[in-house]
């Protein structure tokens, strides 16, 4: 694949969302984490993507009312002070880094997130994908500072022209 052909084939020029990690690890814009019990809610200014995980302790939905998503089934669980996000079902249209890192049907990926102190938020995934990888692949922490500016509407034009 080319430069040109990966930078057309991004969910950000192709204004499609750009999914589970790439809520994290493939967006620029500002974020805003809301949390309640039971709920984390994660808002973009990207496009306005936005995703909603229940951290109640619900399963997976069952194979058979499984679909592909941007964002895949989601469940959360704490373990300590870290949200521990579980997603299967992505989209085979997202990346799973915006340097074109494809997956199969078959993958899964945990997020990892942890408050590590008022100003900072830290995040982490794994990537497993038997299609794909031969072994599971985890990122190095990435550290985010929180701010308050609020979230403004930023939508996405068709690049077809591009």
């Amino acid at each position: 694949m080319t430069r040109t052909e990966l930078e057309l084939s991004r969910a950000n020029v192709r204004c499609e969302p750009v999914g589970t990690p790439g809520m994290f690890n493939q967006n620029p814009y500002p974020h805003q984490i809301v949390m309640k019990p039971g709920l984390f809610l994660h808002l973009s200014e990207n496009n306005n993507n936005w995703r909603v995980v229940y951290t109640d302790g619900r399963a997976h939905k069952p194979k058979e009312e499984l679909e592909p998503l941007f964002n895949g089934d989601q469940t959360a669980r704490w373990e300590g002070d870290i949200l521990v996000i579980d997603t299967s079902s992505l989209d085979e249209r997202t990346m799973i880094q915006g340097n074109g890192w494809f997956h199969s049907d078959q993958v899964h990926v945990i997020e990892r997130v942890r408050r590590r102190s008022k100003n900072y938020l830290e995040y982490q995934y794994t990537v497993e994908d038997p299609k794909v990888l031969t072994r599971p692949w985890t990122s190095a922490w990435k550290t985010f500072s929180l701010g308050n500016e609020p979230l403004i509407e930023n939508f996405c034009t068709n690049n077809e022209n591009a």
